[in-house]
C-alpha cells in the first residue's frame, strides 16, 4: 500500500516540504528502503507527521492563501490512509455531489447540470465552504470519522495531522 501511495504522490508531483527532501533524492537512496523504514515506523506506532511547510499562494482578487505542504513521507502515510477510507466514506455521498469525489470533475457537474436544465428541472445547489477546512472543529471530525472507522491506530493517525501547525512551516 505504501509504495502505491508513494507512486500516487510521485505522479502527483509538489515542491518537497519542510524537510526539502525530494522524490529524486528518496530515489537516489532507494526507494525500497525508504518505504521499509516508512513501514517499519508505522507497525511500531513511532511515525509522528513532521512540520508542514507554509507557502502562499495568489489569488484571481488579489488576496492570498496559504496552502501547506507536507513532507513526502506525510504525503505518502496520508495517501495510503485516504486510499483505504475512501471507499469507506464513497459510499455516504449522494450520487448528485461532485466535489473531491473519485472520477468526478467541475466538467462532470456541468454536464450532469446542463442534462437536468434540459430535463425540466430549475434549481441548482452550489456551496463552496471557503476557508472551511481552517476552522474544521477536529474533535467532531473526529468522532465522526470514529463512527465508520474503528481501528485506534488510524484515528490517532489522523488526530495527529489535525494538530500540526502549518504556522510554523517557513
Amino acid at each position: 500500500m505504501l509504495a502505491f501511495a508513494y507512486a500516487c504522490c510521485k505522479e502527483n508531483g509538489g515542491s518537497p516540504g519542510a524537510d526539502g527532501q525530494t522524490f529524486e533524492q528518496i530515489e537516489a537512496h532507494g526507494r525500497a528502503e525508504w518505504l521499509d523504514g516508512l513501514a517499519e515506523e508505522l507497525k511500531q506506532k513511532k511515525y509522528k507527521p513532521g512540520v508542514v511547510k507554509r507557502v502562499w499562494i495568489p489569488k484571481p482578487d488579489g488576496k492570498q492563501r496559504h496552502l501547506g505542504i507536507p513532507r513526502i513521507r506525510d504525503r505518502v502515510v496520508e495517501m495510503a490512509t485516504v486510499l483505504i477510507l475512501a471507499p469507506i466514506f464513497e459510499q455516504d455521498f449522494p450520487d448528485e455531489q461532485y466535489g473531491y469525489r473519485p472520477e468526478r470533475s467541475a466538467h462532470d457537474a456541468v454536464r450532469t447540470i446542463h442534462r437536468w436544465l434540459n430535463q425540466g428541472h430549475r434549481e441548482v445547489v452550489d456551496a463552496d465552504l471557503s476557508g472551511y477546512f481552517d476552522s474544521i472543529p477536529h474533535h467532531e471530525l473526529v468522532k465522526c470519522v470514529a463512527r465508520r472507522v474503528c481501528d485506534g491506530a488510524v484515528l490517532k493517525l489522523i488526530q495527529q495531522w489535525l494538530r500540526v501547525d502549518p504556522s510554523l512551516g517557513t
